[in-house]
């Protein structure tokens, strides 16, 4: 016969167990999501720091090229609205496992030395990293409802880390296996590896099988606030791109080689992990949000003009402000996301809505940068872009930094 003491020490047991179980699957999910967004840059940079061998190489004209680094973009907007649909399918978990897998398989086909096995590739990489881009945050508002801030900044430092690493590994594997097709496709290999890790999440007893019935998405196209973060979202996602897409070929139009371009690009992108990590949690605490806006957009307009015409000794300094301005506005227009939705489900659909729509208008500007650097002078075009992306993006943060809900009748739906 048990006492009484026994019992409360069984019950004391099981909690324990309970509580050391929990933490597990929190140290398991948080590693999951970590290792998918190191694999949602390296696409994209790796790329951009082999522009000129893969031209020559293939015999791409400037048009094709342009095409090449908006494709990317171009996929993000046009596949992001199925992520929620997907999710509400599979369960998140399982969306982002397969997601993930079909990156690797994407990337694969860069080993081949053709212009169609190149884009190809790069449709299907974009299309998968347009969607799992669109369901992590989802992730991080379900499983980390009250760390918010910090996984964000979390999230997005290690998206710069990745694409960081991509732009200044990817001309060094080119130079010792003296082959830009291995160099590309060897990123397939992180890529197996986090969905390999995603399927293991996926099954398991706390990965979701679907989500709740979605809003209908018309209700977010007639929400005002639900543009604003839309807005923000393309309007950062466009300076962006304009960076990860060209800026290791405007610095080899001012006469760097590859390896130092790539070496100038890695700076500005791991620079972006202190302001990635940084800016989120100082947004939910008491730092004005639009003081914050000022300061990042601030320095990514003047780090880019300082690199585009400053002396080339300072290069590194420039990209280092470049970098800080660009982590922290991407870790606001992610929070906004989560902070402007009032559940799990409209924050499915806003990030879809302002990743798709969103990427749609930034891929307008690397095809731009690719038309307007064609000119006598390559670099007075970009700079007066980015200068005008810069003012409009201000304004449309200020409009979504305001404390209000998204479809605030589902609050407490």
């Amino acid at each position: 016969m048990l006492t009484r003491n026994d019992l409360e020490a069984k019950r004391v047991e099981a909690l324990r167990r309970k509580a050391r179980h929990g933490s597990l699957v929190v140290s398991f999910t948080m590693a999951c999501v970590i290792l998918a967004a190191i694999n949602l840059r390296p696409a994209l940079t790796s790329t951009a720091t082999m522009v000129t061998e893969i031209q020559q190489s293939l015999g791409l004209s400037g048009a094709w090229i342009g095409i090449l680094t908006t494709m990317p973009v171009l996929c993000f907007g046009i596949f992001g609205p199925l992520a929620p649909l997907l999710s509400a399918r599979f369960g998140l978990e399982r969306a982002i496992a397969l997601l993930l897998t079909g990156l690797a398989a994407g990337l694969v086909l860069r080993v081949l030395p053709n212009s169609m096995a190149l884009f190809a590739s790069t449709l299907l990489a974009g299309a998968a990293i347009g969607m799992a881009g669109v369901l992590l945050p989802v992730v991080i508002r379900r499983r980390f409802p009250h760390r918010l801030g910090p996984m964000t900044g979390l999230y997005t430092m290690i998206l710069s880390v990745g694409g960081a690493s991509a732009a200044g590994l990817t001309p060094i594997f080119e130079r010792v296996w003296q082959s830009w097709t291995l160099a590309l496709a060897s990123w397939s290999i992180p890529a197996l590896v986090a969905g390999l890790l995603w399927s293991g999440l996926a099954f398991s007893r706390s990965a979701t099988t679907g989500t709740a019935p979605l809003p209908r998405f018309s209700l977010l196209l007639r929400d005002r606030l639900a543009w604003y973060v839309t807005a923000f979202m393309g309007l950062q996602a466009g300076l962006a791109f304009i960076v990860l897409g060209w800026l290791p070929t405007l610095l080899r139009d001012r006469g760097l080689d590859v390896l130092n371009a790539g070496v100038v690009t890695s700076v500005s992108i791991l620079a972006q992990t202190v302001t990635a990590l940084l800016v989120p949690s100082l947004a939910t605490q008491r730092v004005s949000p639009r003081l914050l806006i000022v300061l990042v957009l601030s320095a990514t307009c003047i780090g880019f003009l300082g690199l585009l015409y400053a002396p080339l000794p300072t290069r590194h300094l420039w990209a280092l402000i470049l970098g800080l301005g660009q982590g922290g506005l991407f870790g606001l227009a992610l929070l906004f996301v989560t902070l402007r939705a009032p559940t799990a489900e409209v924050t499915a659909m806003l990030s879809g809505m302002s990743q798709s729509i969103g990427y749609l208008g930034a891929s307008l500007c690397p095809f731009a940068v690719s038309l307007l650097r064609g000119g006598p002078d390559p670099f007075i075009g970009p700079a007066v872009m980015v200068a005008a992306v810069t003012a409009a993006c201000t304004w449309c943060g200020f409009k979504a930094a305001a404390p209000a809900y998204v479809l605030p009748h589902l609050r407490h739906g």
